[in-house]
């Protein structure tokens, strides 16, 4: 009498699991790196608008910066909520070289956190 079996072996079901365990955890390995990217991405366009923002509030107030004496530099520091999150900014404002031109430069970090997300720097012409 003759069996025909016609089914896996152990060590080939062993070999299946394994190359499928491999494939999962690095697909997962993955998934979370996206997951992580997309995050700092967010945030760093967060930090973007904040910055953008209080740019474009001081060449609002631009003229302001004509009556200060030549040597002079100002620093304007703040905390704005943007999508959820609490986001400190500071401004920098100096003269630069050249009649009536000053350097504006903002800086944009999370609250509690000494990394700065975004740094944005403008050459503005007093009035």
């Amino acid at each position: 009498m003759r069996t025909n079996s016609r089914g896996f072996t152990l060590i080939e079901v062993v070999m299946a699991l394994f190359i499928l365990s491999l494939v999962l955890s690095s697909t997962l390995f993955a998934v979370h790196q996206y997951a992580d990217e997309r995050l700092r991405i967010r945030d760093r366009i967060l930090a973007n608008q904040v910055a953008w923002n209080h740019l474009m509030e001081n060449y609002q107030y631009s003229q302001k910066l004509a009556s200060r004496s030549p040597g002079d530099s100002l620093k304007t520091k703040g905390v704005d909520t943007q999508g959820g999150q609490d986001w400190r900014w500071e401004i920098k404002v100096e003269k630069a070289m050249g009649q009536d031109l000053y350097r504006h430069e903002v800086q944009v970090s999370l609250e509690g956190s000494d990394n700065f997300q975004s740094s944005l720097a403008v050459y503005l012409v007093g009035k």
